[in-house]
């Protein structure tokens, strides 16, 4: 039986033409489905990018994503960091949802990626 990495890893294969672009989908739509079941979850991006900015504060990208975070509604956040476009790609190049997927979850995600978009 084919896991849920899988599944997901197969549509993004079909849709993206390089490994680090299929794996940043793969591990942002995994990340929006923990969000669609836990929206509390969305406090991880949110301290991970305060962190970010206290750290560095003015990084374009960064202001851009607290702009998205504050104003937007959690399925249009989903629809961003899923989206097959080169806009989502752009935002998930400084996406703060680190944290969401465990470990284990990246490293199949990366085996399953490479796989399938080979270096």
């Amino acid at each position: 039986m084919e896991t849920r990495i899988e599944q997901l890893s197969k549509t993004a294969d079909a849709q993206t033409q390089n490994f680090p672009d299929m794996l940043s989908l793969v591990v942002h739509r995994l990340a929006a489905e923990r969000l669609r079941s836990d929206p509390q979850l969305l406090e991880i991006a949110k301290a991970n990018l305060q962190r970010w900015l206290n750290q560095t504060p003015g990084v374009g990208a960064w202001l851009e994503w607290k702009e998205i975070l504050e104003n937007e509604s959690l399925e249009n956040i989903l629809k961003i960091i899923s989206a097959e476009t080169d806009e989502g790609q752009r935002l998930r190049s400084s996406s703060p949802f680190a944290g969401l997927i465990s470990e284990d979850e990246r490293r199949k995600v990366i085996k399953i990626c490479a796989e399938a978009k080979p270096f």
